[in-house]
């Protein structure tokens, strides 16, 4: 699976470009600003329908293009995929900007696939990307949150039934803690709870068992990935650890046992909940411990450490979907090699593999000279990609 060419219009500080990629394994060069990361970004839009940096989707649309009568922009790919070529699109519509302000504008964002108007759940994993960035360091050093979405992220590129879970399992917590509220101000019973905790434990057990299997299948994966990216140095070890008093992992491919544990698990906390007001069980709580050699890598890992382990998982991740959709996925690397030591990046550069589609950003060529020396090379200066 490989994106043939990417169409950008007023997206970040993209005014219009327009790029044919190869296969293979490509370079985007340039200093810092220039727009490298914004092309990674366009190419995951694409394949997850959400931006993993803007906290809006206002924030996609080039700045000039807010003082427009209608602000739009536009990112769409060419996807060649074993089963036939395939044109995604997204689209993202703002509201003009009104007195010249500097605010960003609300957006929604419109979805296409071969130019016909799709919901999320028919279009994300129609192309399945990676995407490696500056901020994974989070995943070993940050809160559980960030190991939670490195999971959804990629489950729902995999299974639309996750997708769907995930979205009414969150709309469920939201009716939930609304209700807690009202029991906390007297205005509600508590007995009116039974019904959302059924419908959270349902929703809930799809999400636990899927999470489950994934990092089941990421461990041995990650495992190998971090021995190749740390040159055999450390041993990597990642678990699934759900929210669930006496979890079980011999029960983790039996949803109606997992149904059960969360029933019980909410009825049980029903007091505490209600004290505090809103959901303290459940997959939105759930972690993923990262380990290297034994020892919890959060409390003790240096930068370096973090990034390479970091790696690891996301190249564990391309492969357990390489696995679930019998193709690669494509592969995006920003700034890979950064912060690490000489025999970490010689290390990082051999590791790599075959991919389908490798894409990498890099302030600094000569970091790649001998890696990957086969590479299609590209210029990114202020918005703009050429031949480098």
């Amino acid at each position: 699976m490989w994106i043939r060419h990417l169409s950008l219009t007023n997206f970040r500080n993209y005014r219009s470009q327009e790029l044919e990629l190869p296969r293979g394994t490509s370079l985007l060069l340039g200093d810092n600003a220039q727009g490298k990361s914004n092309l990674l970004e366009a190419a995951f839009l694409l394949a997850t329908t959400r931006s993993e940096r803007a906290g809006t989707d206002g924030e996609l649309i080039h700045w000039d293009a807010l003082g427009e009568a209608q602000p739009v922009a536009r990112v769409a790919g060419q996807i060649e995929r074993a089963d036939g070529p395939l044109e995604l699109e997204v689209i993202v519509v703002g509201r003009p900007r009104e007195g010249g302000g500097t605010e960003r504008v609300p957006a929604s964002k419109r979805l296409r696939v071969n130019g016909v108007p799709k919901r999320q759940a028919d279009v994300v994993g129609q192309l399945t990307a990676v995407l490696f960035t500056t901020g994974d360091m989070a995943l070993i050093s940050g809160a559980p949150a960030e190991r939670r979405r490195y999971l959804d992220v990629m489950l729902c590129q995999l299974e639309p039934s996750y997708l769907r879970a995930t979205q009414r399992y969150g709309k469920v917590v939201t009716q939930r803690n609304a209700l807690l509220k009202r029991i906390q101000e007297g205005n509600a019973q508590a007995r009116e709870l039974d019904f959302w905790d059924g419908e959270l434990a349902s929703e809930g057990a799809t999400i636990v068992e899927q999470r489950a299997a994934a990092v089941a299948a990421l461990a041995g994966h990650a495992r190998e990935a971090h021995r190749r990216v740390s040159g055999e140095i450390e041993e990597l070890a990642i678990a699934y650890q759900p929210r669930l008093d006496g979890w079980d992992e011999s029960a983790a491919s039996d949803a109606t046992a997992i149904d059960g544990a969360l029933r019980a698990a909410l009825e049980h906390g029903r007091r505490r909940d209600i004290g505090a007001g809103m959901t303290l069980t459940g997959p939105h709580r759930d972690d993923v411990s990262v380990a290297l050699d034994g020892v919890g890598a959060s409390s003790f890992a240096s930068r370096g450490q973090q990034r390479t382990a970091a790696l690891a998982l996301r190249l564990a991740e391309a492969r357990v979907m390489a696995e679930r959709k019998g193709e690669l996925p494509v592969v995006l690397l920003d700034d890979v090699l950064s912060e690490l030591d000489e025999a970490r990046r010689r290390a990082v550069l051999e590791s790599l593999g075959d991919w389908d589609q490798l894409l990498i950003t890099s302030a600094d060529a000569d970091r790649f000279a001998e890696g990957v020396a086969a590479a299609a090379a590209f210029r990114v200066v202020a918005g703009r990609i050429g031949a480098a």
